[in-house]
């Protein structure tokens, strides 16, 4: 009577072990330590630090290695390394040759400090005298290579931040206008009909924002138009970096 659940017992204990056995992992290091790693855009710890997944052999692991006062190094590690023995020998059963490769065990990265001539940030400020106006802000584009790429919550994120320093508008009233003009504001690239759309709003100025992947780095601008002039007022242009970051400097330049 009690032997099945020892059976039982017995087959889910070979089950983990053998699922178990499927898996690979890398230790990740850093000069300096202490580095906050991100694995597929999924915050890890702080290295040195061991990521361990079940992934298919050939798969790419995203790594984005940050500290502050250096350069954000981003590489990709791919699951072709070394053989792993224990796939081979039970694995292979489950999913056949699925898990034969592993990762490199370990994974070094050399990180460079940040210069004036090379840093990730920098912030234009033609003119302040917008500050405190009626603003809108509108995402042209947010394809991050990490993370989130929903636009509504990029621009309610930015829009929120800029209340600090401007009477920010909700994007409803320039939808309004778009559609009254029979345009389609959500995926529209035409800045000269954002601008047209703000003035006619009521609006001084419009923030636009645009965040993509270049070359395993996402890139971010941002760019306060007049609705007035087409004049800027001022730019940023960031390299892998956060909102926050990019806030935080531009409201320094703001209040200098």
């Amino acid at each position: 009577m009690y032997t099945a659940p020892k059976h039982v017992f017995a087959w889910l204990l070979a089950a983990l072990i053998l699922l178990s056995s499927c898996s690979s992992s890398i230790l990740i290091s850093s000069v300096p330590s202490k580095a906050d790693v991100y694995a597929n855009g999924e915050y890890i710890g702080q290295t040195p630090v061991r990521h361990r997944d079940s992934e298919v052999g050939g798969s790419l692991l995203d790594l984005q290695i940050e500290k502050e006062g250096y350069e954000v190094l981003t590489t990709g590690v791919e699951k072709r390394g070394r053989i792993n023995l224990w796939a081979l020998m039970g694995c292979w059963m489950l999913f056949p040759l699925a898990w034969l490769e592993m990762y490199p065990k370990r994974y070094l990265g050399r990180l460079q400090p940040i210069t004036k001539e090379h840093s990730p940030l920098h912030v234009e400020v033609q003119t302040s005298e917008a500050v405190g106006s009626n603003i809108f802000v509108v995402v042209l584009e947010n394809a991050p290579c990490h993370g989130s790429t929903n636009a509504s919550v990029l621009e309610a994120s930015i829009g929120i931040r800029l209340m600090e320093k401007y009477r920010v508008l909700e994007r409803q009233a320039l939808d309004v206008v778009s559609a009254e003009q029979h345009r389609n504001m959500t995926w529209i690239h035409d800045e000269s009909s954002i601008v047209d759309a703000g003035k006619f709003s009521g609006a001084r100025g419009v923030v636009m924002v645009s965040r993509f992947c270049d070359q395993r780095s996402t890139l971010t601008s941002m760019r306060f138009v007049d609705c007035e002039s087409g004049a800027l007022h001022w730019a940023v242009l960031a390299k892998n970096q956060t909102v926050d970051v990019l806030m935080q400097a531009l409201f320094n330049h703001l209040d200098s």
